[in-house]
Parts: structure tokens; sequence; C-alpha cells
């Protein structure tokens, strides 16, 4: 079976497609793997480690406030189809598999033209406008909530919850530890500003920061480009642009983690058990996202102080009971260890 994998941007259409990679190569089925994702995403490096060809399409979008873009959306979605439909019809997929992203909806529709069976999957519990687009060319739609199944057509749409990779689990704490040079006598704090990084999180923590490690380790991923170097001048305290392979080990290091509300990060905290402070992104989908997590959560509004935020985190880290009850709670919102059962599906579809 060869799979072509579509979506990027940020990493939050890329990790739960990821998944499918690491169970079939686990089970060492004979799948074959191409994406096509975007031409400045953090994914492509992602990709290339997990040494699948990479290509990348134009992104065609219509902004919701004045840009160019609006002017160059009629090219950049004609050039967008011609560069899919030739990468689709070279590879000669058996199928296309998307979890959203602006490059899934030429290669979609290509991949319908052709008659390449489309697989969609959403995370979100409000449906994505790239997903709702893709919906009528798809042959199976999956979705991580209950709430979402009436987003989609009833005859083709399953709810399976959000899947996650496998090599989340190996991490080691004692890697991150002489990785990042923490101090052992601290408890740990990660901090993540989602795929493309949080500017608002990124300077809450320029003025937080220092007094976040008087008692714990902060390890904080700014994202690329966004890092500013007078983070690193605070004792016990990382700061980096990004991390790939290393991430499995930091979220195995970290006691409380500190973040937005994409599914994808609330899918790798359910399964590893993570208390966590979740700041959605506003007037996004995020919003929903934590919505749904109720109590096994705490949600800080980030039209609060960035004063507020460190009192809720140094609370957070001196309340061993509640750190205990958001981490039992976490693990039983969303159903992640489904890969092979969508891997089930998917064979049934190619059939």
């Amino acid at each position: 079976m060869k799979i072509l994998f579509t979506g990027g941007g940020t990493m939050g259409p890329v990790t739960p497609l990821l998944s499918i990679v690491e169970s079939l190569r686990l089970h060492n089925e004979k799948s074959e793997f191409v994406w096509i994702g975007t031409p400045n995403g953090p994914e492509a490096n992602v990709i290339k480690n997990y040494d699948i060809p990479f290509f990348d399409l134009p992104v065609a979008r219509l902004p919701r406030y004045v840009s160019v873009e609006w002017l160059m959306l009629p090219y950049n979605l004609l050039v967008a189809f011609i560069k899919a439909a030739r990468i689709v019809y070279k590879e000669k997929p058996d199928l296309i598999a998307s979890a959203g992203g602006y490059t899934s909806v030429p290669v979609v529709i290509v991949g319908r033209i052709l008659r390449i069976p489309v697989w969609i999957h959403q995370q979100d519990v409000l449906p994505i406008l790239t997903n709702k687009i893709c919906a009528p060319f798809a042959n199976l739609i999956t979705v991580a909530f209950e709430k979402s199944l009436g987003d989609f057509p009833k005859n083709k749409t399953e709810l399976v919850g959000n899947p996650v990779r496998g090599s989340l689990f190996s991490g080691k704490e004692e890697n991150a530890v002489k990785l990042f040079g923490l101090n052992a006598d601290k408890l740990t704090v990660l901090v993540l500003g989602g795929g493309s990084g949080s500017k608002w999180i990124n300077d809450a923590m320029l003025e937080i920061g220092e007094d976040i490690t008087s008692v714990a380790n902060v390890i904080h991923i700014t994202g690329v480009g966004k890092r500013n170097s007078a983070l690193n001048d605070f004792a016990d305290y990382t700061a980096v642009e990004f991390l790939s392979n290393e991430m499995k080990d930091v979220l195995a290091v970290a006691d409380l983690v500190v973040g937005r509300g994409g599914m994808g990060m609330i899918t790798e905290l359910s399964a590893l058990s993570k208390p966590s402070i979740l700041i959605p992104l506003p007037n996004s989908p995020q919003k929903y996202n934590v919505d749904i997590l109720g109590d096994a959560v705490v949600v800080f509004d980030q039209s609060r102080s960035v004063n507020d935020l460190k009192y809720t985190i140094l609370e957070l880290l001196e309340d061993n009971e509640e750190r205990f009850r958001l981490s039992s709670k976490i693990k039983k919102i969303l159903k992640t260890n489904i890969s092979e059962e969508l891997i089930i599906l998917l064979k049934r579809l190619v059939k």
C-alpha cells in the first residue's frame, strides 16, 4: 500500500498521520509513503527525519484580514492544483490521507478526480474549513470526538478518537536531564506555543520566566525564528526554537505543560497523562477543544494578566495533589491508542 499524506503549516495536521507511518513500519507492513506539505512550515524537517519523500505546494488561502494573498489566491490555487496533479499522477498512491491544512484541498480533489480513495481525519471539536471543503471528495471521514459526528455525512463518518505516535512512549527523563542540564532538585515545566510558535506565550515567558525558574526548570519551545536569546540568560531555563526526536524525552521529564489548545498537543498530553495549563488561541477552534476537556486541564484566558499566569503556574507546581488529579483526568478524555484500528479501516478502503 502506498499512502500519500498531505498537510502542514503547523504540526497539528501532521502528528496524527505520522502515527500511521510508525504503526505500519513497526509491524513491517509493506508500505510506501509520500508527503505533500507547505514550503515554509515546520513539518518538512520532521517528515524528512522519517525518511519520507517530501513535496511542497504553494499555500492558497483567503485570510480574514486585508492581505496581498487575496490578489495572489487565484494564481496560487492554480499552481497548487497543477503541481498536486503532477505529483499524484507520478506517485500513483493507493490512498490519500489528510488531517487538514491548506495543501490538502488541491491534493484531495485531484485524488478524487483520479479515483484514488481519500481518508480525512477531523481532530478538532469544531470542523476546520479545509476538512469541510474536502469532505464531499472523501471516501472515509474519521473524528476524534462524538460531538463532531453531526458535522459530516453519516454514511462515511466514524468516531475513532485521535491517534498518537507510538514513539512518544519511548521517551526517557534521563535523556532530557542530560541534554538540557536540568537541575534534578527541581520540577520541570515545558512551555509550548504550538507548531508555529505563540508570540503571546513567548512574550509572557520573557516577563515571568525568571520567577518560574526560582522553583522549576523551564524548557521553552518558542517556534522557528521566534527565540529571544535573553530567555537563556535565566538560570535553569532553556529556550529552543524547535525539537524533533528529542520531544519524547522532553515530554517524559515534564511535570507540568503550559501551551496552546491544538488537538495534536492535547492528544499527546492525554496519552502521557500530563497535567497542563492550556491557553487557547483567541477566536480559534482551540477554544472548543479545551472546553470539551472540562476540569481535566487548567484553562487560562490570555486576556488575563501575565502575572496571573505566573501565579497559576507557581500554585500548580506547589500542589502535588492537584497535578495528580489533572494527570488522572486527562488520561480518560480521549481514545489515543487507535493506529491499528485506523489501519484496518484504511486497508478496507483501498481494496
